[in-house]
């Protein structure tokens, strides 16, 4: 009989799955945004740096296509 490991399959499977996307609100406005914008236009999701709000906090924003 041939000695077959289950961790061995289970590792070997598990490492071929893509790290689950984690969903916030933030990020699923950015996605309805997304949808209504012209083509080449796109929307991140970003930390905040400059000093009108907290540094840290996630923003919205677009990104205008290069000509």
């Amino acid at each position: 009989m041939t000695d077959v490991r289950s961790d061995d399959l289970l590792l070997d499977a598990l490492a071929e799955i893509d790290t689950p996307v984690i969903s916030t609100p933030m990020q699923r406005a950015a996605s309805q945004l997304q949808r209504v914008l012209p083509p080449g236009w796109r929307v991140d999701v970003a930390e905040a740096t400059y000093p009108t709000v907290r540094t840290g906090q996630p923003v919205l924003r677009l990104v205008l296509p290069e000509d």
